[in-house]
């Protein structure tokens, strides 16, 4: 009888490990996707600060290579007394399936509009 019951949970162990699998690569992913997301939103911080003193689309550019940050898009656009800072980053995905239903790669885009004078 024993045989049996042990048989019986390595075999409701199997079935269950595909999806435990799953939700822990899926976990990662979704860890990965708001530890970027934070990042992009403290980089517009500082692309407004730097645009500030700057105001050079080249140099700010050249800036946020120098911090790290040369997998970005960075979109700026200057209307009336608005600056509106785009950065958008592209997050490759670990969990084979979540593709189908995110997208992969996955991206994170942050846009930040503030008030803006010369």
């Amino acid at each position: 009888m024993k045989n049996k019951q042990s048989g019986q949970a390595l075999i409701e162990f199997v079935m269950i490990l595909p999806v435990l699998i799953m939700l822990i690569f899926s976990f990662v992913d979704l860890g990965r996707i708001i530890l970027e997301n934070n990042r992009l939103e403290s980089l517009t911080t500082i692309v407004i600060n730097k645009y500030s003193e700057t105001q050079d689309y080249s140099q700010l550019k050249d800036y946020i290579v120098d911090l790290g940050y040369d997998d970005v898009d960075l979109s700026l656009v200057q209307k009336n007394n608005t600056l509106t800072v785009g950065v958008t980053k592209k997050v490759s995905l670990v969990t084979p399936g979540l593709d189908k239903i995110i997208g992969d790669p996955y991206h994170v885009k942050i846009e930040r509009v503030v008030n803006y004078e010369r």
